[in-house]
């Protein structure tokens, strides 16, 4: 039987194996500067910052600019007013923080998020629980879509990883209040409810269907009080996200055709539904080694189940229908996408992509442990549970585990092309062939014209187009094009243009 300190240390091992991979991530963040809509949106709030100083003055501001998009460009009405206080309002050169605050929001709220369902609710050890946080991390933020969208571009970090990170607070608190009956972490799936209502679809979309999962399972286990009461997140979540869709800025953005469609609905549930199987397969293609980071998961999620069985009478029923429920909220993410799609006016950026791989971790992840714990139970109420429990304790590590890691690591090995596919090996690249360098001497030479004040008319030097990782909107010679107007209007300048 394998000691309680044994596993410790295998979750130290796991976690120290992480935190290495996240070091060149966090590495980059020095490079990362803010592009486009960062500039954009935080024009009224660094007007006010430098015209003030006072806070009162910027949450103004902040408020105006929720405002004047919400009438013009889009009605997320929650993440808009985040936007407008980007680092930089306050102080130049602070930029590099966003990383850092996204990674660590993200972390943190896997970690809450994992804990009360592995822990509190599954009864698995600690350490198990740690093992697999961690795991699912690092295939999440190796093979993320868009590390711009993952860490290094504020508007979208913010608009869809922050939103992610809230969702999974959200319904950790909703799993918390339901096993507890305490109205504190009804309180806090409200306020989630409502930062989610004014944010991102696919977030929004997430928190509605684990809500209603949720409250119907509740009534069938005689928890009706409790389900009822979540009718108070719904309502919060319902009405930020109406006014939200009411937004004018939406048909500003998506057109005068731009709207709900019963028929269109229904398309998009198919459709949905198709693209969820066809990027799985994109994934088992362009993202191999997390299929491998999946299969260590299910050894050591195979031995959790084994030691947790033991004690719990849960019978895991209809496994083929959880694995279709966990399938349908992974496709779901696909709906906003889909939808907008039909109206050609949308532009789609990679954050849905972003976030649906995030959710396809996490919903492997619960897919892999219920058929694990369903095999277990059929077996506990056979002819072979002592069988298996000698094997699981005295076997299970020797015979199969140990092997099979031992293989994926060979596999990993002998295919690493997998590795050059992952972020550390992109950023490595990057830094190594002197473009961030580059990158950051040249915007060294933009902010020195673009932060004294002497000078109304900026003209900049060009900007090295290889970004690696990052995100970057260079000026254009166009001082009329999009990214010219917010530099322009942030800098308080009376024109800025790039150097041909």
């Amino acid at each position: 039987m394998i000691k309680k300190g044994n596993k410790n240390v295998e979750a130290v091992i796991i976690i120290l194996i992480f935190i290495v991979s996240m070091l060149p991530i966090w590495y980059l963040a020095g490079y990362a500067r803010p592009s486009g809509d960062d500039y954009g949106y935080s024009v009224l709030t660094h007007a006010a910052w430098l015209e003030t100083h006072s806070l009162i003055e910027v949450l103004k501001a902040a408020i105006n600019t929720v405002e004047k998009y919400y009438t013009s460009w889009n009605g997320n009405w929650f993440t808009v007013f985040l936007f407008s206080l980007m680092p930089e309002v306050f102080v130049p050169y602070s930029f590099w923080v966003v990383p850092y605050i996204v990674t660590a929001a993200v972390i943190f709220a896997t970690l809450v998020f994992m804990y009360e369902l592995c822990v509190n609710l599954m009864k698995f050890q600690r350490a198990d629980c740690l093992i697999f946080t961690f795991l699912l991390l690092l295939a999440s933020y190796q093979y993320i879509p868009s590390t711009a969208i993952g860490m290094y571009w504020y508007v979208g970090a913010i608009h869809y990883m922050l939103s992610y990170a809230v969702g999974l607070l959200g319904i950790a608190f909703i799993f918390k209040f339901m096993r507890t009956g305490k109205h504190g972490w009804l309180v806090s799936t409200t306020i989630c409810a409502f930062v989610i209502g004014g944010s991102s679809y696919f977030t929004g979309l997430l928190l509605f269907m684990v809500l209603v999962f949720v409250g119907i399972i509740g009534i069938k286990i005689k928890e009706k009080k409790r389900s009822l009461l979540l009718i108070l997140p719904f309502i919060v979540w319902a009405v930020g996200f109406i006014i939200q869709c009411k937004a004018p800025g939406n048909f500003v953005r998506g057109g005068e055709s731009f709207g709900f469609s019963p028929s269109l609905v229904l398309f998009t549930i198919f459709e949905s539904l198709k693209r969820g199987a066809v990027s799985i397969g994109s994934y088992f293609q362009e993202k191999t080694l997390i299929f491998i980071i999946m299969s260590v998961v299910a050894l050591f999620g195979w031995e959790a189940m084994g030691k947790m069985n033991k004690k719990s009478q849960f019978s895991y029923p209809f496994p083929l229908l959880f694995v279709i429920v966990m399938y349908g909220i992974y496709s779901a993410m696909f709906a906003p996408v889909v939808y907008s799609e039909v109206f050609d006016s949308i532009e789609i950026s990679l954050g849905p992509a972003t976030v649906r791989y995030f959710t396809f971790i996490i919903t492997s992840f619960f897919s892999i442990l219920y058929c694990e714990g369903w095999i277990f139970q059929k077996i506990k109420y056979g002819n072979k549970s002592k069988q298996l429990d000698y094997f699981m304790e005295k076997k299970y590590r020797l015979c199969i585990m140990y092997p099979l890691l031992a293989l994926c690591m060979l596999m990993i090995i002998f295919n690493r092309g997998w590795l050059k596919e992952s972020v550390d090996y992109r950023v490595y690249e990057y830094v190594n062939s002197g473009q961030a360098d580059d990158f950051k001497s040249q915007i060294a030479s933009q902010m020195e014209i673009l932060l004294d004040d002497s000078i109304k008319e900026a003209y900049l030097v060009p900007i090295n187009p290889e970004q690696g990782p990052l995100m970057h909107m260079p000026v254009t010679p166009d001082e009329n094009s999009f990214t010219n107007q917010v530099v322009r209007d942030f800098y308080r300048k009376d024109k800025v243009v790039m150097i041909e």
